[in-house]
């Protein structure tokens, strides 16, 4: 992508509040990042169904779900996600490049909403999105731009609750 095609959002980005990647199985990439970088204790929460709710895929309703395990490391979130069941960005990055880097975030954005239409308005469009309970996410097409990375934010994530479990 040459430097005169590359979209200008008039948003600053406080931070980036969390690195996501894709696994095959959860618990072999916690104890993976355990292992090799000492990352934990993780906290597991289970996205599906009634709780995971309004989901969609590629501008269709879809329904998806997935599991996710969180740590921090040094203020900045680290997110597993296994996909379990349904058509997902998570599912689509398995089949095309295996485990690996997903996406960054940033949930600090006073107004999330004119993110995403900063993003929509400059050709890039929210792929996947939901609500988990009353936290609602959005995934941009920023592929292309950021060289396979997707870029994410939600808003009222400290509505998400407590973990479904806990791992070392």
């Amino acid at each position: 992508m040459d430097s005169d095609s590359i979209p200008n959002l008039d948003i600053d980005v406080p931070e980036i509040s969390q690195v996501a990647f894709v696994v095959e199985d959860i618990e072999d990439g916690m104890d993976r990042f355990g292992g090799v970088l000492g990352v934990g204790p993780w906290q597991v929460y289970h996205f599906e169904p009634p709780t995971l709710h309004d989901t969609t895929f590629r501008s269709e309703e879809r329904e998806y779900s997935m599991t996710l395990a969180l740590a921090d490391v040094g203020g900045t979130m680290i997110e597993l996600i296994e996909p379990l069941e349904g058509e997902s960005l998570y599912t689509e990055h398995l089949e095309e490049h295996g485990e690996g880097l997903h996406h960054v975030a940033c949930f600090a954005f006073e107004d999330p909403e004119s993110v995403v239409e900063a993003f929509e308005d400059e050709g890039m469009p929210v792929v996947q999105s939901g609500v988990y309970d009353e936290t609602p996410y959005w995934y941009f097409d920023t592929e292309e731009e950021l060289n396979g990375v997707v870029f994410e934010t939600a808003a009222n994530v400290e509505a998400m609750g407590e973990p479904d479990e806990e791992y070392r």
